[in-house]
């Protein structure tokens, strides 16, 4: 190809399409492979963090911890993950962009294994979190089914005590033989 004096090969266009390709895949995966029981250490503060910043549990809550876990200064970050998954988690660790985190760790950043070891738990925590599709199915159909059932028997015995000697009373009125 010719444009403005530039000569394009297309193989060498190709090789490099290709090869920036497999580096976005390879940054991808690389977000996904941290040590969640790291993480998980790293988040309540059994293993500091390499910079010295303060542990996520000083502030944050997460689901599946004790009520020490339960500190409320920044929000729960229980659902962390399913909201961003694991490439806007990396970045949120990252910039840590929030004005009460700025002064925490503006000095003592977090590295990129430490990134990766938080994804991954709360990668982890989301799995966990996840309850069956089906699982709530079942009770809701057993329910509905009781609730019919209930209410076809007290038509049944409806009809039968009260219904009934009025239906008699009508056909006897008419003279219409039961």
């Amino acid at each position: 190809m010719n444009s403005r004096g530039w000569r394009v090969d297309p193989s060498r266009l190709i090789i490099t399409l290709i090869f920036l390709a497999l580096a976005l895949v390879s940054s991808v995966a690389m977000a996904a492979t941290g040590d969640a029981t790291r993480g998980e250490q790293l988040y309540t503060g059994s293993l500091a963090m390499t910079n010295g910043g303060s542990p996520c549990i000083a502030c944050h809550a997460l689901s599946g911890l004790s009520t020490a876990g339960a500190a409320n200064y920044g929000p729960d970050l229980s659902g962390l993950y399913a909201d961003y998954e694991a490439e806007g988690v990396m970045a949120v660790l990252e910039s840590l962009a929030f004005p009460s985190m700025e002064a925490i760790y503006a000095t003592r950043p977090l590295t990129e294994a430490e990134r990766l070891n938080l994804t991954a738990y709360f990668a982890q925590v989301a799995e966990q979190q996840a309850p069956p599709a089906s699982s709530l199915a079942g009770p809701i159909l057993l329910g509905i089914v009781i609730v019919f059932a209930i209410v076809a028997l007290m038509g049944l015995r409806r009809l039968k005590g009260v219904r009934q000697p009025l239906v008699d009373q009508v056909r006897k009125q008419r003279g219409i033989k039961a």
